[in-house]
Formats: C-alpha cells, sequence, structure tokens
C-alpha cells in the first residue's frame, strides 16, 4: 500500500515514519510513503504557496495552483485517492478506516494557514475527512492518524492478527488489561483473568467493554446491534 502526502513540511512526516512499526512496515515494503513539497510545484519564483482570501478574513489560504499541480503530478505516475484532513470534513471512525484500507494508493493533503482554495476541494478532492471536533495548526498531524490506523490494518503490518482487535473494532471500546505482577501496592489483577477459564475470561472481557463504552461513549451502544448475550450483560451491569 502506498501513501503519498502533500505538505509544506515533509519533515514532520519523514521523521515520524522513522520509528516503530512504521518503520518495520517501510523496511518490509508491506508500505510505502512518499512525501511531496507543494512548494515545488508553485508557479512563484520564491515558492510562495499562499495568498490573502478574497472577501477579507484572518490569515493566508493555499493558493489553488501549487496543490492541484503537486496532485496532478502524483497521478501522472500513478491512480491515487485523494484525501484532504480538514475540520469541515466527514468525522472519522474504524468504519471509515476499514474502507480506505482497501485502497492501494492513498493521498492526503495537509493544510496550513487558515486553509486551502475552495477550488482545489472542487477540482481534485475525493473526500474531505475531519480526525475530530478541534483545530490544528496543521494537516500533518491528521494525516498521520488516518495513515497510521488504516496502515496497521494490512496484512504483514501488525506480526498477530488479534492484535486487531481493538478499540471500535467490534463497535466498543477495549476492555481493561493487567501484566506482572499480579498483586502488588497499586492494586490486584481481577482473580478470573488467572483462573485460566477461557469462557469466564472471554464473559469478562466483554462486560467490561461494556462498562466502559457505557460510562465513556454510550453513543457507540446506541449504534451497535446487540447480541443477547451483550444485552444481558449490560442488565447486570445496570444492576450492579
Amino acid at each position: 500500500m502506498k501513501f503519498n502526502l502533500v505538505s509544506i513540511f515533509p519533515e514532520l512526516i519523514n521523521d515520524y515514519i522513522k520509528y516503530g512499526l512504521l518503520s518495520k512496515a517501510l523496511e518490509k515494503r508491506v508500505l510505502e510513503v512518499k512525501t511531496w513539497n507543494p512548494r515545488d510545484f508553485s508557479d512563484d519564483v520564491n515558492g510562495r504557496i499562499d495568498d490573502k482570501p478574497f472577501g477579507g478574513g484572518a490569515g493566508m489560504l493555499f493558493k489553488a495552483e501549487p496543490i492541484i499541480n503537486t496532485v496532478d503530478e502524483i497521478k501522472k505516475i500513478e491512480d491515487t485517492h485523494v484525501v484532504f484532513v480538514a475540520p469541515h470534513g466527514k468525522l472519522l471512525n474504524q468504519k471509515k478506516i476499514f474502507e480506505l484500507q482497501s485502497r492501494t494508493n492513498i493521498t492526503l493533503i495537509c493544510g496550513r494557514y487558515e486553509g486551502l482554495d475552495n477550488r482545489i476541494e472542487e477540482t481534485i478532492v475525493d473526500e474531505v475527512i475531519s480526525i475530530g471536533d478541534y483545530v490544528l495548526n496543521g494537516g500533518e498531524l491528521a494525516a498521520l492518524v488516518i495513515m497510521e490506523a488504516v496502515a496497521r490494518l494490512k496484512e504483514g503490518f501488525i506480526g498477530r492478527e488479534d492484535s486487531l482487535d481493538d478499540s471500535f473494532s467490534r463497535g466498543l471500546l477495549e476492555h481493561p488489561q493487567y501484566t506482572r505482577p499480579e498483586r502488588g501496592k497499586f492494586g490486584d489483577v481481577p482473580e478470573i483473568l488467572l483462573s485460566g477459564n477461557h469462557k469466564l475470561i472471554e464473559r469478562w472481557k466483554l462486560k467490561e467493554s461494556l462498562r466502559i463504552t457505557i460510562k465513556n461513549r454510550p453513543d457507540l451502544i446506541g449504534k451497535k446491534d446487540l447480541s443477547a448475550l451483550e444485552m444481558e450483560l449490560i442488565n447486570e451491569i445496570k444492576a450492579e
């Protein structure tokens, strides 16, 4: 799978991918990442890529030509799905991540300043995605969030398939987890996790997953098609 990231700060991307599983995935060629600086495709002799917005307003906007020229250059080489990361986009969730992982090539446009000339979105963007209801200084962090969430679903990125069974994968938040020591000054590991009874352990994990989801993200419960066991566990939680 290949990602093209369009950013005026490519070093932010290139430094981040040097570490952890992303770095290993690049070494194994499970993943390919290429950064593109729109300054290299500006018609301005000084590589300028921004200007004041028509109609007034604070800040500066990315000009259309440098970004469009950059994406056009990418498309000369390969077919790609173009995503603009911005607060006004559709909210990112695990369902969207699963949709994106079916793509073999994704281009992520990282905004800066007050935003982009809207002709960019109208001309070359396939979809706009937001990672949350807040504003960052630029799109690089948001693009990295999307890239990493998608990449980790690709075969070979994570060694163990069951490692992908994290929060949101089943529509719930993940259950609590513990490691050694079994007992200590900060508390003890729940006895059921030490019992060796895998059926009861799985039931406990599901119940605690439901408990955390009800507490922190009750909206997820409303969106989920609950099984009979999940309904039974929810009733147990309410009765406690």
